[in-house]
């Protein structure tokens, strides 16, 4: 349980570190005014329930999950099952984000809704495929209204720009853009 906390608090600093001076009104404002924070804080709960070893938390979170999901999917607009694997640092700009089941997602994700992450379509023999989706490294920027689709890789330090559709992997410390996505810039390494 102590691992889910200090997964929130990476994603909490991501919303504090814009601003410079922090006081504890600031800090209030962060938790009350980002839906993103909220999704933050369900999103990592409800992971640790239906993935931890304990029969109990397991029964607990199957328990938990369809309050989880009218309260992402119906309130916050996102839906992100607890079976997308994200790393520390997610931040939530929007509303209207879609990812797959089966999408990985590395550290300093940054969401800037409405997109989506998924897969080419529905596999007609019924046999889930993990590497079907997406895979998104380190410090990774996604676009309002882009699209990533399909079994593609995308690198660290990757922006992927407004209304993007990106069907091919794309490469560490790059801008892309446009439909189909194409390099339109390179990104200083950090």
């Amino acid at each position: 349980m102590i691992k889910v906390f200090h997964l929130i608090v990476f994603d909490w600093r991501r919303y504090t570190s814009l601003h410079k001076k922090m006081n504890p009104f600031l800090f209030l404002v962060v938790l009350l005014r980002n839906p993103g924070m909220y999704f933050s804080v369900a999103y990592r709960i409800e992971r640790y329930l239906l993935t931890n070893s304990f029969l109990i938390l397991k029964i607990l979170g199957a328990f938990i999950y369809p309050f989880y999901f009218i309260f992402t999917y119906y309130i916050l607009d996102v839906d992100i099952s607890p079976r997308v694997k994200i790393g520390k640092g997610l931040y939530i700009h929007n509303r209207g984000i879609v990812f797959a089941d089966s999408v990985i997602a590395e550290n300093n994700l940054t969401l800037n809704g409405p997109l989506t992450v998924g897969t080419k379509g529905l596999n007609l023999s019924l046999k889930k495929d993990p590497s079907a989706a997406p895979s998104l490294g380190n410090n990774v920027s996604i676009g309002v209204g882009a699209r990533i689709i399909g079994n593609i890789t995308i690198g660290n330090n990757v922006y992927i720009g407004a209304n993007a559709v990106v069907v091919k992997n794309i490469d560490s410390n790059l801008i892309v853009g446009g439909v189909p996505a194409k390099i339109i810039g390179k990104m200083k390494k950090q």
